[in-house]
C-alpha cells in the first residue's frame, strides 16, 4: 500500500528519544510484534529499520492507556490547583511523553481533558489534570470515555448490507490489533473507503461517532486483502484454511514449517493468501489463508514431481 506522501519515518534512535524508551525493548517488542502490537518496518537502508511516526505514536499511546494513572507528586496538591500547565510539563508529571498526549487529543476524543487554555500553546489547570488521574483507578482499567482503549469486540462476519458499525467493529473486521492502530491508519489516510462516513451518531462529550454500513467496510477488507465473508462449509473447496490446517495437506509438520517454507520464498504458488482472517477481537496480526481447492491443487502437483 503506498504511503502518503506527508509521512514521517523514524528509526531507533529517534524512537528512544522521544518516547523514552531503550533500544533493547524496541528489539523485544519487534521481535514478538504479533503479540505485542509493535508496528512492522518500513524498508531502509541497509539493515537500518524505520517506522512510520505515527504508527509508533499509536502503540506507544494504545500501551499508555491500558496502565494504571501514575500519582502525582504529593507536593502537585499543595500548589494553586487553578494554575496553567504546558504540555511539557504536564507530561512530566505524567511520565509520559508530549507525542503520546498529541496522539490521544487527535485520535481519541474524551479520552485525555482537551486544553483549558489554547494562547501560546495548550495548557491545562492542575485541578484538570488531578480530575484525569483520579477517573482512571485500577490495573489496567478506566472509567468513562477511557474504556475506547480496552479489547475489541468479537463480530459476526456475516450480517446485512445496510447494518451500521461503528469504528470498534471496524477494526475487528479489517483486523486490526486495537482502537488506536485503525485509528491511526484511518488519520494516515491508508482506509479511503472509509474516508466519508455514511452516518454519525453523537458521543460522549460532544464528540460525533463514525459509522460506516458493513458494505463499505467490507469492500474496504477486500482491498486491504482482509477477508470479511462468512467462513465456506468445511471440507468445500472454498473452505478457507490457515498455516496450522494447510500444514498437513502439504506434507508439512507443524504451521511453523509451513511459515517457515514460506518466508524463504520455497512456496510461490501461496505468496499471494486468498485472504487474511481477523483474529477473535482483533488482537494479533491478520492470518495468512488459502482455499482447500487451492492447497489440494499444489499437493497433487508436489506428489507428482
Amino acid at each position: 500500500m503506498p504511503k502518503p506522501a506527508s509521512e514521517r519515518l523514524v528509526d531507533t534512535a529517534q524512537i528512544c528519544a522521544e518516547f523514552g524508551t531503550h533500544k533493547s525493548r524496541i528489539s523485544t517488542w519487534y521481535n514478538d510484534r504479533e503479540n505485542s502490537g509493535f508496528p512492522d518496518a518500513r524498508p531502509g537502508e541497509g539493515r537500518k529499520r524505520l517506522w512510520a511516526y505515527d504508527d509508533v505514536a499509536a502503540f506507544f499511546a494504545d500501551r499508555e492507556a491500558s496502565r494504571p494513572a501514575r500519582k502525582l507528586p504529593a507536593d502537585f496538591y499543595s500548589a494553586g490547583q487553578g494554575e496553567l500547565l504546558t504540555t511539557t510539563e504536564v507530561s512530566r508529571l505524567l511520565d509520559l511523553s508530549p507525542s503520546t498526549i498529541y496522539w490521544w487529543l487527535k485520535n481519541l476524543p474524551g479520552y485525555f481533558p482537551a486544553p483549558d487554555e489554547t494562547i501560546s500553546g495548550m495548557k491545562w489547570r492542575r485541578s484538570t489534570i488531578a480530575a484525569w488521574v483520579a477517573s482512571r483507578p485500577g490495573k489496567g482499567r478506566r472509567t468513562g470515555a477511557a474504556s475506547k482503549a480496552g479489547p475489541l469486540p468479537a463480530v459476526a462476519a456475516d450480517g446485512p448490507d445496510d447494518e451500521l458499525l461503528g469504528t470498534k467493529e471496524a477494526a475487528t473486521l479489517l483486523g486490526y490489533k486495537s482502537l488506536a492502530s485503525f485509528s491511526s491508519a484511518l488519520y494516515q489516510g491508508n482506509l479511503p473507503e472509509l474516508k466519508e462516513t455514511d452516518a454519525d451518531r453523537p458521543g460522549p462529550r460532544g464528540t460525533n461517532v463514525k459509522l460506516w454500513t458493513r458494505a463499505r467496510i467490507r469492500r474496504q477488507a477486500q482491498a486491504r486483502g482482509t477477508s470479511t465473508a462468512a467462513a465456506a462449509p468445511s471440507g468445500s473447496p472454498d473452505e478457507l484454511l490457515g498455516a496450522e490446517e494447510a500444514a498437513p495437506i502439504l506434507g508439512y509438520s507443524s504451521a511453523a514449517s509451513l511459515t517457515g517454507a514460506l518466508n524463504r520464498g520455497r512456496l510461490p504458488e501461496l505468496e499471494e493468501p486468498d485472504a487474511l482472517i481477523a483474529q477473535p477481537g482483533g488482537r494479533g496480526r491478520p492470518q495468512r489463508a488459502w482455499k482447500r481447492a487451492r492447497l489440494e491443487h499444489l499437493a497433487s502437483q508436489r506428489a507428482s514431481t
